[in-house]
């Protein structure tokens, strides 16, 4: 029997290690850090990530829901932007598997679910799949699924389809430059110039936004759920 190994998972596994090892190293630097002097460095880059994913969760959720849900979006944000950026230094990029991203929306589901739970009780969360009929009790299952099928699929498929464009990109230019200066010298002069511009747009804005997008709607969902407290 073949062992398939899917192309992204090294590149999973490189990634996950490395924020792993900057995120102790961040922590033991905190720790060890002068609380009477400037941040600098990788403590200040990492309190001001804090600070700014604890301020997103306050004003989305509240502030009693700061403490709980505030590691989960920072990792969130610190693991998808890594991972959306990453293509542009030569690795498969991580959410481009859709095990990764069904993955990440499960976690964000979960919350969800235990959200609602913790708003309604375990009877008012089984009351809900009969309203407002007993017979939309099917449709009720199926729509508590959705956020999980929609969050993972709009992450994997954005992804994707900027790495799709970029590679016929480099396609398509490697014509135009074998048309402009002939086979004799390889070199896609075209790409070399229109490449850039691209890359910032799909790569850069696109992997950023893609993670702002997953963040809010994971924030937005749970919020709902558990309604004013």
């Amino acid at each position: 029997m073949t062992v398939v190994i899917q192309k992204e998972i090294p590149s999973i596994l490189i990634i996950t290690a490395l924020l792993c090892i900057l995120c102790v190293v961040a922590g033991k630097k905190i720790k060890a850090a002068d609380p009477y002097e400037k941040p600098k460095g990788l403590v200040f880059g990492a309190l001001y990530l804090i600070e700014w994913v604890d301020g997103m969760v306050k004003e989305v959720m509240g502030a009693k829901s700061v403490k709980n849900m505030g590691p989960y979006i920072g990792t969130l944000v610190l693991y998808l932007a890594v991972a959306n950026l990453s293509g542009l230094f030569g690795f498969n990029t991580p959410t481009m598997n859709l095990s990764v991203t069904i993955a990440l929306a499960f976690i964000t589901w979960v919350l969800i679910q235990r959200a609602s739970i913790k708003s309604a009780g375990v009877g008012g969360y089984l009351h809900g799949l009969i309203e407002p009929f007993p017979f939309m009790v099917a449709g009720n299952i199926i729509s508590k699924f959705t956020p999980l099928i929609s969050m993972s699929m709009r992450l994997f498929g954005n992804i994707l389809s900027g790495s799709i464009l970029m590679s016929l990109v480099y396609t398509a230019t490697n014509i135009v430059s074998n048309l402009l200066i002939g086979k004799l010298v390889q070199f896609n002069i075209v790409g070399v110039v229109l490449a850039p511009v691209l890359h910032a747009y799909f790569d850069v804005f696109s992997g950023l936004i893609q993670m702002y997008i997953f963040i809010s709607l994971t924030m937005a969902l749970v919020a709902n759920e558990l309604g004013e407290e």
